[in-house]
């Protein structure tokens, strides 16, 4: 389906809830500054299951992923009972955590409350990992949690992100064995956008070469052994885009996605500067904000200014993701083909770094 025609339809299928703000972790990327202190206030369950029961009073639930975010959602008290009333609701959910308060225990509950998928974040070798998410003993949590999750097979979709960045950029060959040897399946990238904590720290924003080096590597171990590597929808590619995921290019930002935030606004996904926010759940109805909302996100030609009004890749882009739009400018925080030259097919930028590696070097599950 053409992206004019899904942004005309905007069909809701994945709608997430940040459902605390409050974290076990001091992540230097985190896009949403979530900290550890108790006294922020979380979504209440009250409201997340009455805008549900508002959703499918006019939508099919069983059509509609539900994300449970944060934070890490595993802080939020009652999360499993929670997870139960939206099942008992019809949506399928799923979660985005750290991986680091899981348990045998934990794992249970999630199967008892109808869990149908997770992400699981880890960021390369453990001195890395730490180093990242800002509490030493990280990677061997969330090593921990992926051993018990990969162990569950009423689990649906599982996948782990990694966030690359210029420590563990060439790291990426070892963290793939240990995603391996953790009998992890599929794989998926993003880079560090310049939002949030991410944008005063210059350790983790890839430059033109580390970002065109990122390319190449995806591309040469797509089809190797070991588990499945993607690049996310961090934003267009031009010659890489397709190349990289399974798919072309489109932020589905406020089309088929939406995100309401721990204040109860009505956004899209979580890193999107909150004065795009569409509403508020507390004063508006969800769906009638959906329907008649969101009209930033569906009719993107305001967003063509600059260097945009003559690139010819703008049909495809539309503007890059709506994460990198900043409201400040009107403009996208970063363009990856002009800035990084990826009007260049990824096959002319691999070189000998980027070579696909020996069956020796990665481990097949």
């Amino acid at each position: 389906m053409q992206q004019g025609t899904q942004r005309r339809l905007h069909d809701l299928t994945y709608l997430f809830f940040e459902v605390t703000q409050r974290c076990n972790l001091v992540c230097r990327h985190c896009g949403s500054d979530c900290t550890a202190d108790p006294a922020k206030p979380d979504l209440p369950a009250e409201q997340i299951l009455r805008v549900l029961q508002e959703i499918r009073r006019q939508h099919n639930p069983a059509h509609i992923t539900v994300a449970l975010t944060g934070g890490e959602p595993l802080l939020y008290p009652g999360f499993f009972d929670l997870g139960r009333a939206i099942t008992a609701l019809g949506f399928p959910w799923g979660m985005v955590t750290n991986g680091y308060a899981w348990s045998p225990e934990k794992v249970e509950a999630a199967r008892r409350a109808g869990m149908k998928t997770i992400t699981v974040s880890l960021d390369g070798p453990p001195e890395i990992h730490d180093w990242l998410r800002g509490r030493p003993g990280s990677y061997e949590r969330a090593a921990n949690a992926l051993r018990l999750l990969t162990a569950a097979p009423w689990i649906q979709k599982m996948d782990v992100v990694t966030c690359v960045h210029r420590k563990n950029l060439h790291h990426l060959d070892e963290t793939r064995d240990l995603l391996a040897d953790l009998g992890v399946d599929h794989w998926r990238l993003f880079t560090v956008s310049p939002i949030g904590r991410a944008a005063d720290d210059p350790d983790l924003i890839l430059d033109r070469e580390g970002f065109r080096h990122l390319m190449a590597w995806t591309v040469a171990r797509r089809d190797t052994p070991g588990p499945v590597v993607s690049y996310s929808e961090s934003g267009y590619l031009g010659a890489c885009d397709t190349t990289v995921r399974n798919h072309a290019f489109f932020c589905r930002a406020g089309v088929n996605v939406a995100g309401i935030m721990a204040d109860g606004a009505i956004l899209a996904c979580p890193n999107i500067d909150r004065r795009f926010a569409q509403g508020n759940i507390a004063t508006d109805d969800f769906c009638d904000v959906w329907e008649n909302g969101y009209r930033a996100f569906r009719d993107r030609r305001w967003m063509r200014t600059g260097d945009c009004v003559e690139c010819k890749e703008w049909g495809l882009c539309q503007g890059n993701s709506f994460h990198l739009q900043n409201p400040d400018t009107g403009r996208t925080r970063i363009c990856y083909v002009k800035e990084f030259g990826l009007d260049t097919h990824p096959d002319e930028i691999t070189g000998p770094e980027t070579e696909a590696p020996g069956p020796d070097k990665v481990t097949s599950r």
